[in-house]
């Protein structure tokens, strides 16, 4: 695999970093949402739920939707693994050294 150097002197550094900081901001925000149901509405919002709702967000149409759906599934990847450990964690808490957290990104 080549890898693409990431120095400012490349000419394709600026697209990358536009890329990235909008990929970021899109993870971020559609976390948020997942996180603030899961919290206060003890809910999880699925990938089809936040995909519909963010599909007009500013991120979402700035990045080609093939790129925002993967950054939406891979969130909902991550959170269906957070609450699968959290369910193993009920059943056998020794295979964990402590409760699965969310945490801040």
């Amino acid at each position: 695999m080549r890898d693409i150097s990431h120095t400012k002197n490349h000419r394709f550094y600026d697209e990358i970093d536009r890329l990235c900081f909008l990929s970021k901001n899109l993870y971020n925000y559609a976390n948020y949402l997942v996180r603030q149901s899961f919290i206060f509405e003890n809910n999880y919002r699925h990938y089809y739920d936040l995909q519909k709702t963010l599909s007009t967000q500013p991120d979402y149409k700035a990045i080609p939707a093939k790129v925002s759906q993967q950054i939406l599934m891979i969130l909902d990847r991550n959170w269906k693994s957070f609450l699968a450990a959290n369910e193993v964690y009920k059943q056998n808490q020794s295979k964990f050294k402590s409760r699965p957290r969310l945490r801040w990104i």
